[in-house]
């Protein structure tokens, strides 16, 4: 029987973040969301007060943040709670959490109450959100002959991101660490040699929106579609991926139990390190059985900041001011 502690896991992120931002609005009186043109400094700025605690011993004081930042004790605590949906506070006691791995899996009911939430719960809405298809054997055959492939390059406060979209639905994210995507454009014109590529950020500019509500807390406010080449059995990897809620994490074991293959797990582990799509098939919540997060593609320093959020956000530290 689910108990307090799976109910946290089950519930819906887009409740949380509003509960977040409902409280911060009633007591000031004003809405933490800055103004878009604003946007890429602001993420820029709280994705390096992220890494700042990240690296910290101890709990900086928020005038020693604000400083550091560039803001106002008062503008930062409004911006990161807008930006991550937890005060710096919460999100270093999630931080703490996440240091301490090895015992996130010690509760192998919570983990099964979770999972089980996240197909038939409010957590699967995250699933119902994102319609995953698989590319036809001729777009994987033709290398792209006829596929219009678009492009954006946009700032989120886990770093900046690439995206890659067809007609069809996403066809690639990832996080970059060149400015202007370099080695991801390069990547996707080796993949995919015979479709015509090219930059629109105003194009896909709504589709980023939403990504950067997502990675706020905001929860899914519109469906995104991913358009993915792979095997079988990847796609049956990264469908279960989608149904692990936010605030839970799964080994590799436990994964392949769920797609009905025990004994898989290091097939499974492939899988999940081939997934092309960041963040939104949520490859991040799986770690390893023994101690330690396990790898990540876009880092492991960035996985743990992206599940302290998570767990933030869901429940999984206890709440105080701050």
């Amino acid at each position: 029987m689910p108990n307090a502690a799976s109910n946290r896991l089950a519930a819906a992120p887009a409740d949380l973040a509003r509960a977040s931002r409902a409280d911060f609005t009633r007591e000031h009186g004003m809405s933490p969301r800055p103004a878009p043109q604003e946007g890429d400094l602001h993420h820029r700025r709280i994705a390096a007060v992220l890494a700042r605690l990240q690296g910290s011993e101890s709990m900086p004081s928020l005038a020693q943040l604000a400083r550091e930042a560039e803001y106002s004790p008062f503008h930062l605590q409004r911006l990161f709670v807008a930006y991550t949906g937890l005060s710096p506070k919460e999100y270093w006691q999630a931080l703490a959490l996440g240091r301490a791995s090895s015992e996130l899996l010690d509760q192998p009911s919570v983990l099964h109450a979770a999972l089980a939430a996240g197909l038939s719960g409010p957590s699967r809405l995250h699933d119902l959100m994102i319609r995953l298809t698989a590319l036809t054997p001729g777009e994987f055959r033709g290398a792209g002959a006829g596929m219009r492939i678009q492009t954006a390059l946009f700032d989120s406060v886990l770093g900046r991101v690439a995206l890659a979209v067809t007609t069809r639905g996403v066809l690639a994210m990832a996080f970059v660490d060149d400015a202007d995507g370099a080695t991801f454009m390069a990547e996707l014109a080796q993949d995919w040699p015979q479709a015509a590529l090219g930059r629109d950020d105003a194009a896909l500019q709504p589709l980023v929106a939403e990504i950067q509500a997502r990675l706020a807390g905001s929860g899914p406010q519109r469906p995104i579609g991913l358009a993915l080449a792979g095997t079988p059995f990847r796609f049956q990897v990264w469908q279960a991926l989608l149904a692990i809620p936010e605030g839970a994490v799964c080994s590799y074991a436990v994964l392949a139990e769920r797609i009905g293959r025990p004994g898989a797990a290091r097939a499974v582990g492939q899988a999940v390190g081939a997934n092309p799509v960041a963040v939104l098939i949520p490859c991040h919540r799986v770690i390893r059985a023994s101690a330690g997060l396990g790898g990540y593609h876009w880092g492991v320093a960035r996985k743990q900041r992206l599940l302290a959020m998570e767990f933030g956000r869901c429940g999984r530290v206890a709440s105080t001011p701050g």
